[in-house]
C-alpha cells in the first residue's frame, strides 16, 4: 500500500507532535509488536539468568538484534503511512538477519569482557587494572548505543548495507548531537523507569523508544538532504 500523501511533513517543531500522534492512533498494534519483541527476547535472558553467558551473548546477537530490526521495520511503516500489521515484523525478521547480526555482532567483544569482570568485583581489593577495563568497556558500549540510534533505524528505511550503516550513522551522531543525546536522555529515563517503577514497562517501553528513534532518524536525514 503507497504511503499517505497528505500525511503532515516532519520537522525539528513537528517531530515530538507526530511521532506521539503515531503511536497513540496505533498504540495496540505497537504493544502487541513490543510483546512480540520481548517472547523473541525471552531465550537468552533465560539464558543468562541460568549462569549460561556465552551462549547467551550469542543467542542474543542471533536472535534479538534482528528481532529489533523487524521491530523498528513494523514501526517505519507506520511511520511512513504504509498499511501495517503484526506480520510485518516477521516477514522483516529475516529480511534484516544478516545486516543486524553483523551490528550486534559488534557488541560481543565488550559485553562479554564486562560480564567476565564483575565477578572479579566481589573480593575485598579490587586491582586498578579491573576499573580500567570496565570503563573502557562501558565506554565501548556507550559508543555503540549511540552507533545503534541510528544504525537500525537506517537499516530498515533505507536498506543501507551493514558498512553504509555504520559509516553513515556516526554522520548522522556527530551531526545532530542535541538529536542523539535526546534520545540517549530519553532511553535512561525509561530505563530508570523500568528499575524503579516496574520491570513490566520492559515489555512497553522499547518499542516507544523505537518509533522516536526511527523517526528522528527519518528527521535528520531530511535535514542532511537540505543541506
Amino acid at each position: 500500500m503507497p504511503a499517505l500523501d497528505d500525511s503532515p511533513s516532519l520537522t525539528k517543531e513537528s517531530y515530538i507532535r507526530l511521532t506521539s500522534q503515531s503511536l497513540w492512533d496505533n498504540l495496540p498494534l505497537i504493544l502487541f509488536a513490543s510483546l512480540t519483541f520481548s517472547l523473541f527476547c525471552f531465550p537468552a535472558l533465560t539464558l543468562l539468568l541460568l549462569g549460561l553467558t556465552f551462549p547467551a551473548i550469542i543467542v542474543g546477537i542471533l536472535i534479538i538484534a534482528p528481532s529489533w530490526a523487524a521491530l523498528l521495520a513494523l514501526e517505519a511503516d507506520i511511520l511512513q503511512g504504509y498499511g501495517v500489521n503484526i506480520v510485518t515484523i516477521f516477514t522483516a525478521w529475516p529480511r534484516y538477519w544478516l545486516t543486524s547480526v553483523k551490528l550486534g555482532a559488534m557488541t560481543a567483544i565488550p559485553t562479554t569482557a564486562i560480564l567476565l569482570t564483575l565477578p572479579w568485583f566481589t573480593q575485598p581489593q579490587i586491582p586498578h587494572i579491573l576499573w580500567i577495563g570496565l570503563a573502557a568497556d562501558v565506554l565501548g558500549l556507550f559508543l555503540l548505543a549511540i552507533l545503534f540510534i541510528y544504525a537500525f533505524p537506517l537499516l530498515v528505511l533505507y536498506e543501507v548495507d551493514f558498512r553504509a550503516a555504520v559509516q553513515n550513522a556516526f554522520t548522522l551522531a556527530s551531526r545532530h548531537l542535541i538529536n542523539t543525546f535526546g534520545l540517549l536522555a530519553l532511553g535512561v529515563i525509561f530505563l530508570l523507569g523500568a528499575l524503579y517503577l516496574s520491570s513490566g514497562l520492559l515489555f512497553v517501553l522499547p518499542a516507544i523508544w523505537g518509533l522516536f528513534a526511527v523517526n528522528n532518524c527519518r528527521l535528520v536525514v531530511s535535514l542532511e538532504e537540505e543541506i
